[in-house]
């Protein structure tokens, strides 16, 4: 299938909408092309409207936050899942101009019903502390909040914080969602945003930090510990991988030793002599224990 279902003509006539500021006529073309599949227009045609959006703001507005916030508001109380995923790619370009308001529009994208949908609010979520540093506090406030799906999102935001300056405020994000019992947390945690995203960019202080908190004595914590290394950073470091997990080898907890025998399992697919020795001198039995 073809990544854009819009049509030369589409273009013209949302970039007629945009400059005309009628964002209700150019959604309705967006709308028309929705698929099937996903029930949305595509990825490349949402941003081809998010994109030219900005630019007209840029090239025409004496107050671009302003009207960012107004573009921003305007999509984010529709019911249509493209016009929400366009707003908070909008909405969080004001987070000066209206930062109360501007967080109550994340908040509430962040805990959509549409799983889609959050995926723009994470990576909104990541833009806005990226620009703006002040952010970080209501963010830290956020680990706490009752809807995993907002928790989900502020361990996304930390992608706003990869970066050699802010590795000890994006640990300081981490440490409190190590200790979440939400298995929607903690998939997108330990084996994706920590292992994936800083362990492969920050590989030294990652897996020191991760060595600090080996040590903390609460199962969903070190279940985030052992499937850090179930992804690419895990195979091309085996080794590294197997330091940790060695530290995890004793622990009785049923959740914590599905973990190490997935991520075991993981790494013997490309490391079985490496694995196998480990298994062989810790006496492990992983491979008769049930996932």
């Amino acid at each position: 299938m073809k990544d854009s279902l819009l049509t030369e003509k589409n273009k013209r006539d949302i970039l007629k909408f945009i400059k005309e500021k009628n964002y209700a006529d150019m959604l309705t073309v967006l709308e028309n092309k929705k698929t099937g599949h996903a029930g949305t227009a595509k990825t490349k045609d949402k941003r081809f409207v998010i994109t030219e959006i900005v630019s007209h703001i840029i090239d025409t507005s004496v107050n671009p936050e302003r009207d960012y916030f107004a573009a921003g508001s305007f999509f984010c109380k529709r019911n249509e899942e493209a016009a929400k995923e366009i707003g908070v790619m909008l909405i969080w370009r004001a987070y000066k101009f209206n930062t109360e308001k501007t967080e109550s529009i994340l908040l509430k994208i962040a805990d959509d019903a549409n799983w889609e949908v959050r995926e723009y609010a994470g990576t909104a979520f990541a833009n806005t502390i990226f620009h703006n540093k002040e952010f970080y506090d209501t963010l830290m406030k956020w680990t706490k909040h009752n809807s995993e799906n907002v928790r989900r999102a502020v361990v996304f935001s930390a992608i706003g914080l990869r970066d050699k300056k802010n590795l000890v405020k994006a640990f300081a994000l981490f440490e409190p969602l190590l200790f979440d019992d939400s298995k929607y947390v903690r998939k997108n945690l330990g084996p994706f945003i920590l292992g994936s995203y800083f362990a492969n960019k920050f590989p030294v202080e990652t897996v020191k930090q991760i060595n600090k908190w080996s040590k903390i004595r609460d199962e969903n914590v070190r279940w985030n510990i052992a499937m850090s290394f179930n992804n690419s950073f895990g195979n091309r470091n085996p080794e590294l991988a197997l330091d940790v997990l060695k530290n995890l080898t004793g622990d009785q907890n049923i959740i914590v030793r599905r973990a190490v025998i997935s991520t075991l399992r993981f790494l013997s697919k490309k490391h079985k002599k490496l694995v196998d020795g480990f298994i062989k001198k810790y006496s492990l039995k992983i491979f008769k224990e049930a996932d």
